[in-house]
């Protein structure tokens, strides 16, 4: 996909109006529309997004959509579990839609059993069965999105899942670190319209065909970027923001494992002078993963990339700013999964206000971080380097 270069974006007006033209050309691609949005939340971590769900939930009057990659049955999971059930009981329509292969990687189990006891309307996105064998071919391409919609008029939209991980620690949970975005307005229905196309679950997930705004188009607008296997609308998404930033863009993420092509448009954007700065975990739940991750570095590194780690725990977040005027959150890693194999769902808005609290958390993580100097790091130890070489071997399948 190619994008043609807008005039003047040297100044903030020109900024606004490049991130506008990116959303409008994006759009095209992916083939939704881009939307004005009433406004947009910043939702950090489990201890802002988890009661900004449960608040949510409660004041719902018709209808609760709720779909995971972790529903775990863990004091997190029972705690959303009561709160859906409770909505039910109301006469709410809530439908929840979790991924059985992704809720088996966290303690605690499953809690779709408690839900569907407790009259609340749940299904598993294609799950396995060791009665039938043909199911397990399923088991490469997964329902990684994490999305809430109540009553089509307002949704979430981040990289949390269901679990103690994300819960507070002074809650008695692990505090991972993650964002989500809060928008609400026409953009809503997009999220429904997507959470319907994986509940029919009908074998191809496009999305329903959504009637196109009238006018122009102006800041804040949003873009929901649903991706499946083989489409790539992220990948392009990320080519597009790295191939037009003028000044900065910053990137945070839990599993950086980076293709070659991908690698090269970060340190292309970082050669012209761009200031690429990408926040990773310094400790991964993925060892290998974050082995593989390492692995590429030096190349970032020298292209003039920084690099920084997190000190605090996990860091599962899945953002980035473009020129402090176009922000990514969703639920796509930067790795071959979220780009290639999984169900992927991602919010692109164009709004400075947004671009502009999105960076100053980005700062404020990086005072619990450590940078990554090419130096020193061309020192560390041969284990370390062995590591990373057999993380990098399985690699694609990360």
């Amino acid at each position: 996909m190619e994008f043609e270069s807008p005039t003047n974006e040297t100044s903030a007006a020109g900024r606004r109006i490049a991130s506008i033209e990116i959303i409008a050309e994006l759009s095209k691609w992916v083939g939704t529309p881009a939307r004005p949005v009433a406004n947009v939340e910043i939702l950090q971590d489990g201890a802002n997004a988890f009661p900004a769900m449960v608040e949510l939930i409660d004041a719902a009057q018709s209808e609760v959509l709720f779909e995971n990659f972790i529903f775990s049955g863990d004091e997190t999971g029972r705690r959303f579990a009561d709160v859906l059930a409770a909505a039910a009981r109301r006469g709410i329509a809530v439908r929840v839609l979790y991924d059985p292969v992704g809720t088996t990687m966290v303690s605690g189990g499953s809690i779709a059993n408690t839900l569907t006891q407790l009259g609340v309307d749940t299904r598993a996105f294609r799950p396995l069965s060791f009665s039938n064998p043909r199911s397990w071919g399923r088991i490469r391409h997964r329902n990684h999105r994490k999305t809430l919609t109540v009553d089509g008029k307002v949704s979430i939209v981040g990289g949390l899942c269901i679990s103690n991980n994300w819960a507070p620690s002074n809650q008695g949970g692990e505090g991972w670190r993650d964002t989500a975005l809060l928008v609400r307005g026409p953009i809503a229905m997009d999220v429904k319209r997507a959470f319907e196309a994986m509940w029919a679950d009908t074998g191809r997930r496009d999305m329903p065909v959504a009637p196109k705004e009238h006018g122009t188009l102006s800041p804040p607008a949003a873009l929901v970027v649903a991706d499946q296997p083989g489409l790539q609308h992220v990948a392009e998404l990320y080519t597009a923001m790295a191939d037009r930033a003028r000044r900065s863009l910053e990137i945070t993420h839990a599993y950086l494992v980076l293709q070659k092509s991908a690698q090269a448009i970060f340190c292309a954007a970082a050669r012209r002078g761009i200031a690429v700065r990408m926040l990773l975990p310094g400790r991964n739940n993925h060892p290998l993963a974050g082995a593989a991750a390492r692995h590429g570095y030096e190349s970032l590194l020298q292209a003039g990339v920084e690099i920084w780690e997190w000190n605090g725990a996990m860091i599962h977040a899945k953002t980035a700013v473009m020129d402090g005027e176009l922000t990514l959150v969703g639920s796509s890693n930067l790795d071959p999964l979220s780009m290639h194999r999984n169900y992927e769902l991602n919010l692109l808005v164009a709004d400075g206000e947004t671009g502009a609290r999105m960076q100053e958390m980005f700062e404020r993580d990086l005072a619990t971080a450590t940078q990554i100097e090419l130096s020193t790091w061309r020192k560390r130890p041969g284990w370390q380097r062995l590591a990373e070489s057999v993380g990098a071997l399985f690699g694609s399948s990360l």
